[in-house]
């Protein structure tokens, strides 16, 4: 029995973020995507041309535009991922306690000798270093390093193939965040905006600010998605979070640099952090893994995506599934069937939610992120939402600023968030029940709830005797014009 598409527009508050690749690159998949629930496609420039990823972007634009959808582009940087080089033979079997060494440049065909992408790594190691090879699949500790090379011994046998991964957990590299690739393709990023740039191999705040530095410089207005895939970023979150527009909890590399045992607590602390300071958060990595060689996902996988969303995610995301898997619609119509049931959960009476009530965010006051006087409607909005049981919250919104505080207060009806820019429009794909709308002006708070009404009406969304709250943040021109409406359907 073929897998149901997702429910009507607006049910499903969780958003789904899927990577593109081979599997999902035609046209016609690209609109199958769409009506099975994805809002934002991730591009991962760790893979193919510019030349491919520009034709890909023309593609999802000119087919969201057909579903009238506002679908967001996240690019995902390469950033400085360290990979082997060639092996002899293609392969080297690693027998425990063997001896390997790691050097700059191959200086004959003995397969224990390796080199690896990152040249200058033999000189950022010491002696107690431990490295890992295809994600923790083989492991060696550094036993000593001299000039140019680095003694290896394997702790961990197993099978070591040309151009697999290398993660060094605990080591303090030198490398960049950004490579001179990333700084490429930034380049084409200028001449073909997307709505998010995904950086990866964060520590600290200052990764996050340099590529903020190199935008600005390309006039790129890209919101910032920072990875959490290293132990310097864990333990720097609270300066990363606040330097950047949005997070990814990068569980693949995350569980190879750290104990994957911590893994669950260190996603479940990342979330509620992002909720509490209005930073939409995605959750990514081998969600629904299984699905890329099968129609069904495993139970484990289910739950997983399940609990993500009852922890509070923004959205979740899709890898392997949907870019090189043999079912990639299927796949995103699981996710949102799973998220659609989590969401019924979150919003029973019965259930108390494991993530705090967002509160007063005074840090994002004093950061200038989001007036006093927002949060006050918002909160107002939302309790006008729960007490009358409406069926519809509406914001009319410039910056998106009120969208995506009215997105952490997790009530149960749908958001419309009214917005006369398209770039806007899309960066809001991201935001938990938050569904953009692109109108040709923003109008006075009647006429943006009669248009809203009626758009809703059309879609199912409401009937008569529903009702419906309209939130105005502040408009130009009219910078103390906040307030909150409350209309029943006719």
């Amino acid at each position: 029995m073929p897998i149901p598409l997702v429910e009507p527009l607006g049910k499903v508050r969780t958003k789904i973020v899927a990577t593109l690749g081979p599997a999902s690159r035609d046209p016609g998949t690209l609109r199958r995507l769409i009506e099975a629930g994805v809002d934002v496609f991730r591009l991962n420039f760790s893979h193919g041309t510019h030349e491919e990823h520009s034709a890909l972007l023309r593609d999802v634009r000119r087919v969201a535009e057909e579903c009238d959808r506002q679908i967001g582009v996240l690019q995902d940087l390469g950033g400085p991922k360290i990979r082997l080089g060639p092996i002899l033979g293609d392969s080297v079997a690693c027998a425990p306690g063997a001896e390997f060494q790691l050097v700059f440049d191959r200086k004959s065909d003995d397969p224990h000798e390796l080199t690896c992408s990152y040249r200058e790594l033999v000189n950022d190691l010491k002696p107690g270093d431990q490295v890992l090879f295809a994600d923790g699949a083989v492991a060696m500790e550094v036993a000593d390093v001299g000039p140019g090379l680095a003694r290896l011994v394997v702790t961990l046998p197993g099978l070591l193939r040309s151009n697999q991964g290398v993660n060094l957990p605990g080591a303090d590299l030198k490398i960049k965040a950004l490579t001179n690739k990333d700084l490429s393709d930034l380049d084409w990023t200028r001449d073909n905006p997307v709505e998010f740039v995904g950086l990866s191999f964060v520590r600290s705040a200052d990764d996050v600010l340099w590529l903020r530095s190199e935008l600005r410089a390309r006039n790129i207005d890209s919101l910032i998605v920072s990875k959490i895939e290293k132990p310097q970023a864990v333990a720097n979150f609270d300066a990363i979070l606040a330097a950047t527009d949005a997070v990814m909890v990068a569980r693949g590399d995350l569980g190879v640099e750290m104990d994957v045992a911590r893994v669950p607590a260190i996603q479940k602390r990342i979330i509620s952090a992002c909720h509490a300071a209005r930073v939409p958060v995605i959750t990514a990595t081998q969600m629904l893994a299984s699905m890329e060689t099968s129609s069904r996902p495993t139970r484990a996988e289910a739950g997983d995506v399940f609990n993500a969303v009852l922890d509070g995610t923004d959205a979740v995301m899709l890898s392997g599934e949907t870019a090189i898997g043999a079912y990639p619609v299927e796949s995103v119509s699981m996710m949102s069937r799973i998220a659609a049931e989590a969401e019924a959960l979150l919003t029973s009476p019965s259930f108390s939610s494991s993530h705090p009530d967002p509160g007063p965010a005074a840090a994002l006051y004093k950061l200038g992120w989001i007036t006093e006087t927002t949060e006050v409607v918002v909160e107002a909005a939302a309790m006008c939402c729960r007490r009358l049981k409406a069926n519809l919250v509406v914001v009319a919104t410039h910056s998106g600023k009120t969208a995506i505080a009215l997105s952490k207060q997790r009530y149960d009806a749908p958001t419309l968030a009214l917005t006369d820019g398209a770039p806007l429009a899309r960066k809001m794909s991201l935001l938990w029940g938050v569904t953009p709308i692109l109108v040709p002006e923003l109008t006075d708070g009647n006429q943006s709830l009669a248009f809203a009404l009626d758009w809703a009406r059309t879609r199912g969304l409401i009937s008569r005797g529903d009702r419906a709250v309209l939130v105005r943040g502040t408009i130009p021109g009219n910078p103390v014009h906040n307030a909150v409406l409350v209309q029943e359907v006719e």
